[in-house]
């Protein structure tokens, strides 16, 4: 109930100004009170003031027990008001049956206006019999009538045993209600702590895939490396071909050196290959482990719906509970009501009682029938009084359980908007994992990604090596036949060298004369022999010296410079274009097309 807004007491009080009628003095307790009284012509009341009732020997306005705000006036200032009335519900009312109270009327600034007679809370049954134990009063009753209380006890005894064993079961199922809450409670603790657990599982994955991301480019810059020296390796062996048609020892050395460079590289690819498959094995592992999260997840998110549907039962529950506490109260209403209607009519009996003990006195009796009947009549109405005080005391217990079931049933009520809350908060944390999984499948596309384009790279690598194996392989055999070219050249010095056989000297005189006169006459030509071999060679050649890239003829050129020629070309060696105005870049793309 809303507390009035009350301002400080003032000590002057016009008591007189409001006149409460009709005031008894007692009020039956656990029912409505009507409360009357008439305004005077010196004060007009405001919508904001009240009746309260106060405990006798109050001190301020502040210490009312219970409060009705009172009806708006119509009435016209200057003339006489009617009488009127609040009606004080039986809920706000006290309980306390040995205390004195008293109605005020208190304005909106907090002065009192008027005050009532004292009155007090008790039961008008209990104060007859009390007035006529004390008056000595002798209360003679009938057969029927006793049968009737008993038949009406006993039906009172059914319905109060009846309540109690419903309320019995009302604290069985408040306590189940009660486990069932602390055990979801304990399960929403034990998913809380799963819940960190994955959060901490995914940072840790987080963590995982930057590193992945740093090592893989690191082993990108790496390939670039290495490809920048499979090019300067490719330059190299096209000049290292140039310069081994020169000479044989320097066509060996270099041999050795690209050889060297090309185990170099091909351990480098292996390398590479093994941290690839390496990281690829992570990689998928770490995509089992998001596919774990994934399905603990699920499982998290099922348990959270199944966590629903029994919130959803509970609340069902509780609200059936409330439901049977409804009807209850309405029994114990009606057993409360039930026992005003015994008051009632013991009060009757009680007055028929007097009636017949008014007649008896009329009639001659002896004295010792009448102390016989007083006697019994003494000892049903202390029987009365007892079982009456054992159902008050009943209903005492009955009114104590019910405010206990009110407390129970706001208990369960605050346990399950606990239990919502810590769904909800789950929920939110489940949408948070949702996406950091999101988040780490689209760090887990770009690994892969990146995996597929460094594996494109070991291709290209793998490719080139190929093309220097090729290109090994042809500078080979290029040696082998300068070698035995070499050799050819040798064997037909050793033959000029050689002297003429003496059996036939008058064959050929003019053919060693001469020799030995051209040797004498060029020494040069001994120092260096094999000149005049490639002379002549080029002699007998040189009307067919014709590039077979650009088919170009060259008349006065050794078979030597026309190598020198061809390989000043820069030819691709798929499609044998001739791509001397290309850039270096532009040549290299255009070979790699040919691989894709």
């Amino acid at each position: 109930m809303e507390r009035p807004e009350d301002a400080a007491n003032s000590t002057a009080r016009t008591f007189s100004q409001v006149v409460f009628t009709d005031t008894p003095y007692s009020y039956p307790p656990s029912t409505p009170v009507t409360c009357c009284y008439t305004l005077t012509t010196a004060y007009q009341p405001n919508p904001r003031d009240w009746v309260g009732i106060f405990k006798v020997g109050w001190s301020t306005t502040k210490d009312y027990h219970t409060f009705v705000w009172v009806e708006p006036s119509l009435d016209v200032v200057g003339q006489e008001s009617a009488t009127r009335q609040v009606v004080f519900t039986e809920y706000y009312l006290p309980k306390d049956e040995l205390d004195f109270y008293q109605f005020c009327y208190v304005d909106s600034t907090g002065q009192v206006h008027g005050a009532s007679t004292p009155f007090c809370f008790k039961n008008p049954a209990g104060q007859n019999l009390e007035s006529s134990m004390d008056d000595d009063l002798m209360v003679i009753t009938t057969q029927e009538q006793v049968e009737l209380s008993r038949h009406e006890r006993a039906e009172l005894q059914k319905a109060l045993d009846q309540i109690r064993g419903e309320n019995e079961t009302l604290k069985n199922d408040l306590q189940m209600e009660r486990q069932q809450a602390a055990s979801m409670k304990g399960q929403n603790e034990q998913k809380e702590k799963e819940m960190s657990l994955l959060v901490r599982e995914m940072d840790q994955l987080k963590e995982q895939d930057e590193n992945l991301k740093s090592t893989l480019q690191q082993k990108v810059k790496e390939m670039d490396d290495l490809k920048e020296e499979m090019m300067k390796q490719q330059r190299d062996a096209a000049e290292q071909k140039n310069q081994s048609l020169s000479l044989d020892s320097t066509s060996r050395q270099n041999e050795t050196h690209t050889l060297e460079k090309y185990n170099r590289a091909v351990m480098k690819i292996k390398q590479l290959k093994e941290e690839h498959e390496q990281l690829r094995g992570r990689v998928d592992a770490q995509s089992e482990e998001t596919n774990m999260l994934n399905s603990k997840l699920g499982e998290r998110e099922r348990e959270l719906l199944k966590m629903r549907d029994s919130i959803q039962l509970l609340q069902v529950d509780l609200q059936s509970s409330e439901k049977e506490k409804e009807r209850l109260s309405a029994e114990l209403l009606r057993s409360q009501s039930l026992a005003h209607d015994m008051d009632d009519v013991k009060t009757e009996n009680q007055e028929l009682c007097r009636r017949l003990a008014r007649q008896m006195t009329l009639q001659s009796c002896s004295d010792d029938d009448l102390r016989v009947k007083c006697q019994t009549l003494d000892s049903q109405l202390q029987d009365a009084q007892r079982k009456l005080a054992a159902e008050r005391e009943e209903t005492k217990n009955t009114k104590r359980r019910a405010e206990f079931l009110e407390k129970d049933l706001l208990q369960v009520r605050e346990q399950l908007e606990k239990v919502a809350s810590s769904c909800d908060d789950a929920q939110r944390i489940s949408g948070k994992q949702e996406l950091q999984i999101a988040m780490e499948r689209n760090a887990m596309e770009e690994a892969r990604e990146v995996l597929a384009d460094k594996d494109s790279l070991i291709e290209e690598r793998e490719q080139m090596i190929t093309l220097l194996r090729h290109e090994k392989e042809e500078l080979a055999r290029e040696n082998q036949t300068l070698i035995s070219d070499i050799e050819g050249l040798r064997k037909a010095y050793a033959e000029l060298q050689a002297p003429p056989p003496a059996d036939s000297p008058h064959l050929q005189p003019d053919t060693n004369t001469s020799a030995a006169s051209d040797w004498q006459e060029s020494p040069d030509q001994a120092e260096n022999p094999y000149q005049n071999i490639d002379m002549g060679a080029a002699d007998t050649d040189e009307e067919s010296l014709v590039c077979r890239h650009c088919q170009e003829c060259f008349p006065c050129i050794t078979r030597n410079e026309l190598e020198q020629h061809e390989q000043s070309h820069r030819v691709c060696p798929f499609c044998t274009m001739i791509c001397d105005n290309m850039e270096q870049s532009v040549f290299e793309d255009h070979v790699y097309s040919h691989e894709l």
